[in-house]
């Protein structure tokens, strides 16, 4: 899907996340103990430095459009009360995978599959859903925002 220049950094994330959930789930479902536990720690070790810092760049340039506009009680048009209950849920979303991260630190790989799925579910969602409504909604002013954002969480020093 061709997706505009300040959300495509965002949007290659979200495939490296769908074949990151496709095999979550593929290996899951196998069922092999081994496996499991080598893409667990896999997980554990990529996410802090990849998914925390892509949820937290999701939630502190696009969400807080959004939660900023619900406070200022700007939000009458039907597509940006629309972004914003998508924001709502995918804030939530953002804080249950944060929550499997925690739980597979601790050992518990039993919920690979269904992190795998949430993830599925929550990429396709942002991109199929919340990325369509943004480029029709928001000025370039808040859509270079969302791209600098990204790239000022991926510098490293």
């Amino acid at each position: 899907m061709k997706r505009i220049e300040q959300l495509q950094n965002l949007s290659r994330e979200h495939h490296q996340s769908l074949i990151l959930s496709q095999k979550m789930i593929k290996i899951s479902q196998a069922n092999d103990a081994e496996a499991i536990a080598e893409l667990c720690k896999e997980i554990i070790h990529d996410y802090p430095e990849v998914w925390k810092i892509h949820f937290k760049i999701e939630e502190d340039s696009i969400f807080q459009i959004f939660f900023d506009q619900e406070r200022a009680d700007l939000s009458e048009a039907k597509q940006y009360t629309e972004i914003l209950n998508l924001c709502h849920i995918l804030k939530q979303e953002h804080q249950t995978m944060n929550g499997y991260y925690e739980r597979m630190k601790k050992g518990d790989y039993s919920i690979l599959g269904e992190f795998g799925s949430l993830l599925k579910e929550h990429t396709r969602t942002e991109e199929r859903q919340l990325f369509p409504l943004l480029e029709d909604v928001l000025n370039s002013e808040e859509l270079n925002n969302i791209y600098q954002v990204s790239q000022d969480y991926r510098k490293t020093d």
